[in-house]
C-alpha cells in the first residue's frame, strides 16, 4: 500500500465502537478477507485520498482462526 509523500512519522489512534457496529465491521473485514483493523485502516485511507494503488486483497490467517474458534465453541 503506497501513500502520498514520503515516509512520515506514524501516530496511532484508537476509538470505541458499538457491538453491533463491531459485528458489521467484522463482516465487511470479512468480505475483503482482512482483519477488522485492516479493514477500518483501508477505509480510513480511502476516505482521506490518500491511496495510490488498491487494498492489499491477500488470504490472512485471521479468518481462520475465528472458524477454528467458532467449531470449537459448537463442539461444546
Amino acid at each position: 500500500m503506497k501513500v502520498y509523500g514520503k515516509k512520515e512519522k506514524r501516530t496511532q489512534i484508537s476509538f470505541r465502537l458499538t457491538e453491533n457496529a463491531f459485528n458489521r465491521l467484522k463482516q465487511c473485514a470479512d468480505l475483503f478477507n482482512m482483519e477488522p483493523s485492516q479493514y477500518a485502516k483501508a477505509v480510513l485511507y480511502r476516505e482521506l485520498g490518500l491511496f495510490q494503488e488498491p487494498v492489499d486483497q491477500r488470504r490472512r490467517r485471521w479468518i481462520q482462526k475465528q472458524r477454528v474458534q467458532k467449531e470449537n465453541e459448537d463442539i461444546l
